[in-house]
């Protein structure tokens, strides 16, 4: 009775910390990586692509990315042209929940700073609008499924908040699509040319 009593309270406390397998994540020697970043969303009620390229640093079970990200929105309404659009910069924390060879889910934690502006043209009159500053804050989760050994199919949603009250920038985001595994393809790559 007291062993398994003991046993109970060992059990306890034993448990899983995302903030200790972060840490010692980042005890490991980390890889460099460089890519695009494209998505879908909302923006004033109309859906838009955000474009981005972005570097930073994979530690295995997380990564720590900076990129630069962009997005327009051109409406032609009754009289006017609307042209808007923003830009910023942001850095990226992700979290491995999940990964095999087959399948990784991953969550992503943003924050950034940039500008929003807008074009409005009337007839022949052009007024340019500073929307402000743009704190965004996006939270999101996603995964991929390999198929093939260098290809798969990744889908992932999300919410990206203003941390200021910029109108049209709040909203949903998300992504699919094919993608291709270059951490594969580079290590193939070099044991060929090693043979």
């Amino acid at each position: 009775m007291i062993a398994l009593s003991l046993h109970a309270q060992d059990t306890a406390r034993i448990r899983w910390n995302p903030v200790d397998t972060v840490r010692l994540s980042f005890m490991k020697t980390p890889g460099l990586r460089v890519g695009f970043d494209s998505r879908k969303s909302i923006m004033s009620g109309v859906p838009v692509d955000v474009n981005g390229l972005r570097y930073g640093l994979d530690f295995g079970k997380t990564a720590v990315w900076t990129g630069y990200y962009n997005s327009r929105l051109l409406q032609s309404l009754e009289k006017d042209t609307l042209n808007q659009g923003f830009e910023y910069i942001s850095s990226t924390l992700e979290y491995y929940v999940h990964q095999s060879w087959r399948f990784e889910v991953v969550t992503s934690f943003q924050a950034g700073i940039g500008n929003g502006w807008e074009y409005r043209k009337s007839g022949a009159d052009i007024k340019r609008a500073n929307i402000g500053t743009i704190i965004p804050i996006e939270a999101g989760i996603g995964g991929t499924v390999r198929f093939l050994r260098y290809f798969g199919f990744y889908a992932g949603v999300g919410v990206r908040l203003s941390g200021l009250q910029t109108t049209g920038f709040t909203g949903p985001y998300w992504s699919y699509g094919l993608t291709y595994f270059t951490g594969t393809m580079y290590r193939d790559t070099k044991k060929w040319f090693r043979k």
